[in-house]
């Protein structure tokens, strides 16, 4: 059984302000382990027995309802960790998958409780982060509800956009966007097709070119 290094584990953000006889003792505590990318790391609805701190490669959250329909939610990567709202031994709220080979320390939910109470700090680090994600979970949430689809598409655009020759462009797919902004690709197909007839954007398969200022309405 492999285990992560007292220098991975000093990585993290939330072991920082352990000393470095504190993080070899910690160290024993976690094993490490591995997915391939595609990976499911955890589905919805399971209860987890491990915490898991992300090392290297980087996990997406997503929801799949009963219709198989799929909506991507945040990524996290490295110092990262997932399985905080299992603690109290619920069970997990979204599924997991590795778009990464992934590589995570894991610690027995029980064993990171001991561990917690043995260093309050760590408590502290670790209660903020997860402030830190309800937050951003909030701000999704708030997208989503308050905004129309347009918006949402918009929005997505324009945070994604990167400058290639002079032009800004976003390499996605209609699937893509639907997945990430709650809607449907045919729907996604129809807001840009109706831009690219105003003369706003150029979709091509895989790449949407922004050519000027998106209206704000639809």
């Amino acid at each position: 059984m492999s285990r992560p290094s007292v220098a991975e584990l000093a990585n993290l953000p939330v072991f920082a302000s352990l000393s470095e006889a504190e993080l070899r003792a910690a160290a024993r505590l976690f094993t490490l382990r591995r997915f391939p990318r595609d990976a499911v790391v955890a589905t919805a609805g399971e209860r987890l027995e491990v915490f898991n701190f992300i090392l290297s490669g980087s996990i997406q959250f997503f929801w799949r309802d009963e219709d198989d329909r799929l909506m991507k939610l945040g990524l996290e990567g490295p110092g990262g960790h997932f399985a905080d709202v299992t603690l109290g031994g619920e069970p997990i709220l979204m599924s997991i998958v590795a778009v990464e080979d992934l590589r995570v320390a894991s610690i027995p939910m029980s064993e990171l409780r001991a561990l917690l109470l043995r260093h309050p700090q760590l408590g502290i680090g670790l209660l903020l982060d997860v402030v830190a994600r309800l937050r951003r979970v909030l701000q999704t949430t708030r997208s989503l509800t308050m905004e129309d689809v347009y918006a949402r598409v918009v929005k997505l655009l324009e945070a994604r956009a990167v400058e290639v020759d002079g032009r800004r462009v976003v390499d996605v797919t209609h699937a893509e966007i639907g997945h990430r902004v709650g809607a449907t690709r045919e729907m996604v197909g129809r807001l840009l097709r109706d831009l690219t007839r105003g003369g706003y954007v150029k979709a091509a398969r895989g790449r949407v070119t922004l050519l000027r200022k998106l209206p704000p309405r639809w």
